[in-house]
């Protein structure tokens, strides 16, 4: 049976670790056997000793110090990393809740800086108040996005009617003087008193009909 568990998991080995028990196989085949290979608890023991974390703890520990919750994240994420952290330390309340405040980022650090009851001491009501201060920061980008949206809405409904009514309008000139009729031919008299032309009248004194045509027709019938 403990082979049978050996050899399944040995398909998921991968990169160095693969290498390394492949040689243990080939040695098998070279008469060299090898007791992991066919005892569950020695080929796990072969595994830690040769791969495994020198101090797990250590290793968990320097995630932990080093766990960030991002800016634009959510606090559910950072919740589940932390915890999974902590199981594995046994870290005091007062450690887990300067640790847990450390990690958050500055929109929920800085109202829990100046929260009215003061800042949580314990690592639970370091949690609750870190969690609704989330909650309430998700909620007020969720109105203000509906907010905007609706103000974008707005303008380009408002922009739509002006650009239909500027059509409109322009279709409607266009319209209406398409159906002026064309003005009459003016029957007014040049050359009445009125006229703003008095030169032009004067010179038609000397022309046919004036007193000068007349005076030299006179003179002609004289000859």
């Amino acid at each position: 049976m403990d082979i049978v568990k050996i050899n399944f998991t040995m398909t998921y080995l991968t990169g160095v670790a693969q290498d390394w028990f492949e040689v243990g196989l080939n040695q098998e085949d070279q008469g060299i056997l090898q007791d992991w290979l066919s005892d569950w608890n020695l080929f796990v023991d072969e595994l830690h000793q040769h791969f495994g974390l020198s101090d797990p703890v250590g290793e968990v520990a320097n995630m932990l110090d080093n766990l960030r919750m991002k800016s634009s994240n959510k606090i559910s994420t950072y919740n589940v990393d932390f915890m999974h952290y902590a199981s594995q330390l046994g870290w005091g309340n007062s450690v887990l809740c300067h640790r847990y405040y450390q990690g958050l980022p500055n929109w929920i650090q800085d109202p829990i800086s100046i929260w009215k009851q003061g800042k949580p001491t314990s690592f639970q009501d370091m949690y609750t108040l870190a969690m609704t201060i989330n909650h309430h920061y998700w909620e007020r980008d969720h109105e203000c996005h509906h907010a905007r949206q609706a103000e974008k809405e707005a303008l380009e409904s408002h922009s739509r009617k002006q650009g239909k009514a500027f059509t409109s309008g322009s279709a409607t000139a266009f319209q209406n003087k398409a159906n002026t009729p064309p003005a009459a031919p003016s029957t007014k008299n040049p050359f009445s008193k009125s006229s703003p032309f008095p030169a032009l009248k004067e010179a038609t004194q000397h022309s046919v009909g004036g007193p000068l045509f007349q005076a030299g027709q006179q003179w002609q019938v004289d000859q």
